[in-house]
């Protein structure tokens, strides 16, 4: 039997006679670390569900990777590149990626009695991946290009109410080159993707419009997007999707560079960077409280037991057998701790995610409310470090235990 853990079980089992102190700093220290880690795990749900939002926004209006011509960016209306590529079956195999869809841009304007507003126009085909326009599609239905050039357009919800349009009515678009051409659209969908830069500049037609507006053939594209799974990460991708261009291509195809979403939207990227700076600071903060809590139960708990202490050293316990006697005792009001703050965070996560009882203004965060997403790995590791750190920092008591003198202490009632 191990002597250090009998006794601590006897410390803190029923009818154990603590102080009346010792039980209110027992109490206050397993709530802080409930509390503490509650606030971790639910900081680090909320970056995730940021994370996942914005990334999933992202990737479905622009994908994750985009095969541009060299200098170009993805919205590129003036050096078409050929989407009749011969390592499309390579790219395909990589492990990960899902599809790749060919997209044509260019720019026009959208003029009103009142208003004007120019945008950019992204052509699509009929095999072209809608997923993410069906999450986000609030009025209308998609638009089917098949057969012949469709004149079905699908624009943002906000686009339409700064403009003044409704679904089903007809809109007039301008494009100004060489000469000035005049293309007339019926209004299909409306989409919320809530990101500002997507909503208000970019607009959904048949990418055979597009071709001729820019006078190019029917192979000439301005990009081909690459879509990977949500748990793929888009750099790796991208540079193993380089490597496929770099080995397999020929005379015959259009030369590619490769540019990831992460860089297209740089700033949302770089913001959510910043969010990981900043749970980085809550993670710290919050272990700082709960250890500096749970020392001062501690040490409540060794002056209120001094004379237990000497006893157990005239007895010939060693001080590192008195130490793990209290390290047993603050071990289980740290478990308590862990348990009410994973139970409090998991119940946060629930109520927010189907109930969406927090909300937020998506014009400066781009959701309507707090995101969320529970990583049980993720919640572990928080769970694993806290215990651990927390534990190290408790081993400062046996400075004091070192400190405590039997013949002294045997006298302290």
């Amino acid at each position: 039997m191990n002597p250090s853990k009998f006794i601590a079980r006897k410390l803190g089992g029923e009818g154990a006679e603590n102080g009346h102190l010792s039980k209110i700093s027992n109490r206050i220290a397993w709530i802080s670390v409930a509390i503490s880690v509650g606030v971790m795990i639910i900081a680090v749900m909320i970056v995730a569900g940021f994370k996942s939002e914005i990334r999933e926004k992202a990737v479905g209006f622009s994908g994750a990777i985009n095969l541009v011509a060299p200098g170009q960016v993805s919205i590129n209306e003036k050096y078409p590149s050929s989407d009749s590529i011969s390592f499309r079956k390579e790219i395909l195999d990589i492990k990960g990626v899902n599809s790749l869809h060919s997209v044509a841009y260019c720019s026009g304007l959208l003029k009103t009695n009142d208003n004007i507003q120019g945008v950019y126009f992204k052509g699509v085909d009929p095999f072209y991946d809608f997923s993410f326009f069906k999450s986000a599609l609030v009025e209308g239905h998609i638009p089917d290009y098949n057969g012949r050039i469709g004149n079905d357009i699908m624009i943002s919800k906000r686009l339409a109410n700064k403009l003044g349009y409704k679904l089903g009515d007809s809109m007039v678009a301008y494009f100004i080159g060489n000469e000035l051409k005049v293309r007339k659209f019926t209004i299909c969908g409306l989409f919320d993707a809530q990101l500002e830069e997507i909503d208000m500049t970019h607009v959904i037609v048949d990418k055979r419009h597009v071709q001729r507006l820019n006078g190019w053939k029917k192979d000439q594209v301005s990009a081909i997007e690459v879509n990977i799974d949500a748990n793929c990460d888009i750099e790796s991708t991208g540079k193993a999707v380089a490597s496929i261009i770099y080995e397999y291509s020929t005379k015959e195809d259009s030369p590619f560079f490769v540019l990831p979403v992460t860089r297209i939207y740089s700033h949302l990227f770089d913001w959510l960077a910043l969010l990981d700076f900043n749970v980085l600071i809550v993670l710290i903060l919050m272990m700082a409280v709960a250890g500096f809590n749970m020392i001062s139960a501690l040490l409540i708990i060794l002056f209120e037991k001094i004379s237990m202490i000497g006893l157990l050293k005239s007895l010939g316990m060693t001080n590192w057998s008195v130490v793990k006697v209290f390290l047993y005792r603050a071990f289980h009001i740290v478990k308590k701790g862990l348990l009410w703050g994973n139970a409090v965070a998991v119940l946060f996560y629930f109520i927010q995610k189907y109930f969406k009882v927090i909300t937020l203004n998506p014009e400066n965060y781009f959701v309507k409310y707090v995101p969320v997403k529970l990583d049980i790995a993720s919640l572990l590791i928080i769970d694993v470090i806290s215990m651990a750190v927390i534990m190290l920092i408790l081993m400062l008591s046996s400075i004091f235990v070192s400190r405590v003198s039997p013949d002294k202490t045997l006298r302290v009632e």
